[in-house]
């Protein structure tokens, strides 16, 4: 969740730079960047990175779906079913996720908007019921009425569908009318006043996004500069003047913005912004080469930031392979002995597989450290040889020393390492350590558990007797539909006595599990990338 905030952030600021260093470019591309940014609030980064076109795969990144499932789907003996229940409770995380309170507030957000729009409703219902037609205006074959309220003030428009220009009586008689009127009608001309609903609704949804509000308010002000510009061009001096009278001048009737109230092309505005739209006036903006550059420079950083905080997520590092600079001497030397070392890592003789182990461990103990990347991929793949030959040499506690080891506290271990702890807790009958584990993996991913992991946590779940919290996970991502999901839920409905669902199940379970009653698959070895180079 966080490369979505760093994301947002970057292009905010990119597109705000790209603003302040355009002021005396056209306002209307000052307010298209600002927009730009606006909108990139509602761009999901965070998923980017499981898209095709960001996706690669990783020869270090080992899947427990590899856990060699299919070569050991062999029914199990009544003495490798564990019935004992582990006295160590996992603590208890309660603390709400990111995404929780990110979707709270969202949800807030969109009640809040809803909450403008039926007060937009009603001040409209207002408006008819206390008006009177003034004129009407003719612009490029639509037809604007002009009427007269008592409410609000001094002009404004409304409408998405059916525009309306609205003036205070007082303005009637005012010299300035006809600026005031040319004004309203240019906002609804340009199309403005939808460009005023998107602004109420990003800023509705991200009402506690300070970046967001301060956007927000750039990108109103930048359309009423632009509408003055457009004005100035028609009006010629005489607009200046007209503004520079009513901006300045002191109304009875003043609308006071509140953030509740419904979105309004309102020409009342502060103080200080009044001053610097007269102040704009005098000066000419013309579009200039130095004008686009800026604008394509806040395009290009955007995308730059967008596309290597995608590419660098923690998420995807651990699960795609990036494109890495060629291996370093020191890299290949370190490969070769760790291959030298675990030469019998093959083996099924439990002296050599003991002797290997021995080996590796005495080898990363006196091995040098490695820069960048390299380090952590040496260490990934001399954990995951280790792990192999414990797990055929069922040491399973030797295994938790060794991650340890490899990757003391206060460390940033790969996500795949969390599914060895798991494995390693399933087999000493920890079943809430191994939960505990790989309910963290399932946050830190946003639920996204590759197919291994989520059979491991369901396995746990099993084995916990917690079968509800089983089933949910099996009827999540790939697991749904496939065989070994298939043979955990037909456990689960022989646990739960549920003879119609073992019926459905039944069909399709490999011939060894479609039995009653019901068993469970032996856990697999889990594998190694460089076995295939031994």
């Amino acid at each position: 969740m966080m490369d979505y905030f760093v994301t947002c952030t970057i292009i905010s600021v990119c597109c705000l730079l790209a603003s302040l260093g355009m002021k005396s470019a056209p306002s209307r591309l000052n307010f298209y960047v600002i927009m730009l940014a606006l909108i990139a609030w509602f761009v999901p980064w965070q998923y980017f990175s499981q898209l095709p076109l960001f996706e690669s795969t990783s020869q270090y990144t080992v899947n427990v779906a590899e856990f060699s499932f299919l070569n050991t789907l062999i029914a199990p003996t009544s003495a490798q079913v564990i019935t004992s229940e582990s006295s160590i409770i996992a603590p208890v995380s309660w603390l709400p996720s990111l995404n929780h309170i990110f979707s709270v507030l969202l949800f807030s957000g969109i009640g809040l908007f809803t909450l403008r729009v039926a007060m937009y409703v009603k001040l409209v219902k207002n408006l008819k019921a206390n008006s009177s037609l003034y004129s009407t205006s003719k612009r490029e074959n639509c037809i604007y009425p002009i009427r007269f309220t008592s409410i609000g003030g001094p002009a404004f428009a409304t409408g998405l569908v059916n525009p309306v220009v609205w003036l205070t009586p007082e303005m009637e008689n005012r010299k300035e009318l006809n600026s005031v009127i040319e004004h309203e009608l240019t906002h609804l001309q340009q199309g403005d006043i939808y460009w005023t609903w998107l602004i109420c609704f990003i800023e509705s949804v991200f009402w506690w996004n300070p970046i967001c509000s301060k956007l927000a308010r750039l990108a109103k002000e930048q359309l009423e500069l632009s509408c003055d510009e457009k004005c100035m061009r028609k009006l010629k001096g005489k607009y200046q003047l007209d503004l520079a009278s009513l901006l300045l001048s002191e109304h009875e009737k003043k609308s006071k913005y509140n953030f509740f109230t419904p979105p309004l092309l309102n020409i009342e505005h502060s103080k200080s912004f009044n001053i610097q739209r007269i102040k704009m006036l005098n000066k000419e903006k013309t579009m200039k080469s130095k004008h686009m550059v800026m604008a394509l420079a806040a395009l290009s950083f955007s995308a730059l930031a967008a596309a290597q905080i995608v590419d660098e997520n923690p998420k995807n590092e651990q699960h795609s392979a990036q494109k890495q600079p060629a291996a370093s001497n020191q890299y290949n030397q370190q490969l070769a002995q760790l291959l030298e070392v675990a030469g019998d890592a093959k083996s099924d003789q439990p002296t050599q597989l003991i002797q290997t182990a021995k080996n590796i461990q005495k080898w990363y103990a006196n091995r040098g450290v490695l820069s960048g990347f390299e380090e952590g991929k040496i260490k990934l793949e001399s954990y995951t040889l280790l792990v192999h030959v414990f797990s055929k040499l069922e040491q399973y506690e030797d295994i938790l020393s060794a991650y340890e080891t490899w990757y003391p506290a206060g460390s940033n271990p790969p996500y795949f390492t969390k599914n060895s702890l798991a494995n390693a807790y399933i087999q000493l009958g920890r079943y809430e350590l191994a939960i505990a584990e790989l309910e963290g993996l399932s946050r830190e991913l946003d639920g996204n558990l590759h197919e291994g992991s989520a059979g491991n946590l369901a396995l746990a779940y099993i084995y916990a007797a917690d079968y509800d919290n089983a089933l949910d996970t099996l009827q999540q991502g790939n697991l749904e539909g496939s065989a070994y999901g298939d043979v955990l839920k037909y456990y689960i409905y022989d646990q739960q006595n549920n003879q119609i669902k073992m019926a459905e199940l039944k069909g399709r379970l490999p011939a060894a599990f479609a039995v009653t009653p019901a068993l469970l698959p032996r856990i697999g070895i889990p594998q190694s990338p460089l076995l295939a180079k031994l």
